[in-house]
C-alpha cells in the first residue's frame, strides 16, 4: 500500500510538477485543432491530483482549484476559457479516468 511512503522523496519528485503541468497546458493551448496531440483532460487530472497529494502531505499550495492554478500561473481568463472548451470537447471521448 501507500502507507510506508517516504514523504520527503515524494515532495522532491513533485517539486517541479507545477512547471510540467504548465508546459502541458501551453502545449494544449498551442495544439492543432484538427489533430491534437496533447490532452487537456490529462492536464486537469494532474492539477487535481497534484493539489490533493500536496495537501495530503501538509503542503498548502497558493491555489485550491484548477481555475486558481491557471490564475496563479498567469494565464488569462481567455486562455482558461479556451482550455476549458478544449477539455469539455475532449472529455466526451476520453477513455481514461477523469478526476
Amino acid at each position: 500500500g501507500c502507507m510506508n511512503i517516504d514523504c520527503e522523496k515524494l515532495k522532491y519528485l513533485l517539486n517541479d510538477m507545477d512547471l510540467r503541468i504548465s508546459e502541458l497546458i501551453d502545449n494544449v493551448l498551442n495544439d492543432s485543432d484538427s489533430d491534437p496531440h496533447f490532452s487537456a483532460v490529462a492536464a486537469v487530472n494532474k492539477i487535481k491530483c497534484y493539489i490533493q497529494i500536496m495537501n495530503d502531505l501538509g503542503e498548502k499550495l497558493p491555489y485550491d482549484t484548477v481555475e486558481e492554478f491557471f490564475e496563479f500561473n498567469a494565464y488569462t481568463k481567455d486562455e482558461y476559457r479556451r482550455f476549458e472548451e478544449l477539455r469539455q470537447k475532449e472529455s466526451q471521448h476520453y477513455r481514461d479516468v477523469q478526476y
